[in-house]
């Protein structure tokens, strides 16, 4: 095949897969298929995957970008129409923020490494091709197998690894928000209820008796009882006497 020997001519090995009936009309539909059969072989890569995962994990940029005539509409998200961060540094705050700018339609959001420069090669097609053993020694079959390796990239995987890593960027910026929230509401439930003062608080029952607790000015318990007023225990010497 033309991957386990580049010296083949694509062209003259693909004329003979050529045949109508199988669906294979031409040479061009012959080469396109062995492009596709590569490219879900190597985009099934699990080593492959675990690789460029990694790598965008630490290089990528989380590029977001106003959609154009959203400008009015989106005026909230503002701090976002041209944003540049790098992935793994972007607070959950401002990861929310940009998903909801996305969902509202008025955001774009991607993934980018580096200068993607015109007839340069992306970073992740050099880490495929050096993964799978391709590289250009202008050998026949090199421009062939560039371009399968350009498209496993394009077609197959970014789309797959960007969606990837956005969702687990927001599953940690959601717990990491759920966790900050859970936080401050516990700092509220403990917080002295009337302000930093001392506080008595005085709970009426009848069958039950009243309850009274003391808090000093930080919400710390100072002290709690029980007293009966009511009957049938009427108990009010001790009452008054707390």
């Amino acid at each position: 095949s033309l991957f386990s020997d580049p010296q083949l001519n694509p062209e003259a090995e693909a004329a003979r897969f050529v045949d109508a009936g199988k669906g294979v009309a031409d040479v061009k539909a012959a080469l396109e298929g062995a492009k596709y059969i590569l490219m879900e072989r190597f985009a099934e890569d699990a080593g492959l995957l675990d690789k460029l995962r990694n790598f965008l994990k630490q290089e990528a940029v989380l590029t977001a970008r106003v959609v154009a005539g959203k400008e009015d509409e989106g005026a909230k998200f503002r701090d976002y129409f041209a944003h540049d961060e790098l992935l793994r540094t972007t607070p959950s705050h401002r990861a929310l923020a940009i998903f909801r700018g996305r969902n509202e339609g008025v955001l774009s959001a991607s993934l980018k490494v580096g200068e993607e420069l015109p007839g340069t090669l992306h970073p992740c097609e050099m880490m495929i091709g050096n993964h799978v053993g391709i590289e250009n020694r202008n050998r026949p079959a090199d421009k062939w197998l560039g371009e399968v390796v350009r498209w496993t990239w394009k077609v197959k995987l970014y789309t797959h690894l960007e969606t990837d890593l956005f969702g687990e960027l927001r599953d940690n910026a959601e717990g990491e928000a759920i966790n900050v929230f859970a936080h401050n509401l516990h700092d509220l439930l403990l917080a002295a209820p009337a302000g930093p003062r001392a506080t008595l608080g005085f709970d009426p029952g009848l069958r039950t008796g009243c309850k009274i607790a003391v808090v000093d000015a930080t919400g710390k318990l100072l002290d709690y009882t029980t007293v009966y007023p009511h009957a049938p225990k009427n108990d009010w010497d001790r009452t008054i006497s707390v």
